[in-house]
Parts: C-alpha cells; sequence; structure tokens
C-alpha cells in the first residue's frame, strides 16, 4: 500500500512539473465504483487521455479477473 501511495505521489509531482510554465494541461482518468465507470477529462488531449485511462483499467480488471480465477482453481485442485 505504501508503495502505491508512493507512485501516486510521483505521478502527481510530474504532472506539477510538467504543467509549469506551460499554458494548457490536459488530464484525463476514470473511476471505478462498483461495475459503474465514471470517465473524466478536460484540456486539448483530454479525451484521448480518457480513452486511454478506460482501456487500461479495462485490461487490469480482465487481468485480476483471469488471476482470481485461476488462483481459486489451482486451491479447488489441491483440495
Amino acid at each position: 500500500m505504501a508503495l502505491g501511495f508512493l507512485i501516486f505521489l510521483a505521478g502527481l509531482a510530474l504532472m506539477v512539473a510538467g504543467s509549469v510554465g506551460q499554458g494548457s494541461v490536459s488530464t484525463g482518468g476514470v473511476v471505478f465504483i462498483g461495475p459503474f465507470p465514471i470517465v473524466f477529462g478536460s484540456g486539448p488531449r483530454g479525451t484521448e487521455l480518457a480513452i486511454a485511462s478506460v482501456v487500461i483499467g479495462g485490461v487490469m480488471l480482465v487481468v485480476l479477473l483471469l488471476w482470481g480465477w485461476r488462483f481459486y482453481r489451482v486451491k479447488e485442485e489441491e483440495g
């Protein structure tokens, strides 16, 4: 959990550092609340960033589900 928090802070610091001295900043992301995604984006490239966030989030969900299904099958075979 601490590693995730540090990665979040590093990303935030990179966003702030990248936006210094520039006139426009683009942001985009997705938050999954249960099965419902909340997608947001702003700026000139906000749409592309939001779409990329949805794709990455979807891939992560599929990988997590497949990993959990495999773990469940292994546990079931062990008895």
